[in-house]
């Protein structure tokens, strides 16, 4: 797998785990933890998108559509499991592994052939 589908999928999962965790017992315990939560999970669904404009700029157009692809059966995956206590956690490190390795794409750290 390569590092773009790589993010995509870590983006798209833990912008995804915050939509669906809006229960009280699922947010962290702090209010700043919540508000920082929503921030990374917003910035990964941003990401993600542009994750997504790149692909098609950069990449043959069959890329970026099997990611997204790949990133919602990612998201069905999750979704099937069924809320957990961990998924808090899990967001914010998916959507932070995320944004460092869009972070690598977007900087030319591996090129289009990443």
């Amino acid at each position: 797998m390569t590092l773009y589908y790589a993010a995509m999928v870590l983006l798209s999962i833990g912008a995804f785990i915050h939509s669906k965790s809006p229960a009280p017992e699922m947010q962290p315990a702090s209010e700043a933890a919540s508000t920082f939560w929503l921030w990374l999970s917003r910035a990964a669904f941003v990401t993600w998108i542009a994750l997504i404009v790149w692909g098609f700029r950069e990449l043959h157009w069959s890329q970026p559509v099997a990611a997204v692809m790949v990133s919602l059966v990612g998201n069905a995956v999750m979704a099937m499991r069924g809320p957990r206590d961990a998924w808090p956690m899990l967001s914010m490190l998916f959507c932070a592994l995320g944004l460092a390795a869009a972070a690598i794409i977007f900087l030319g750290g591996l090129g289009p052939q990443g």
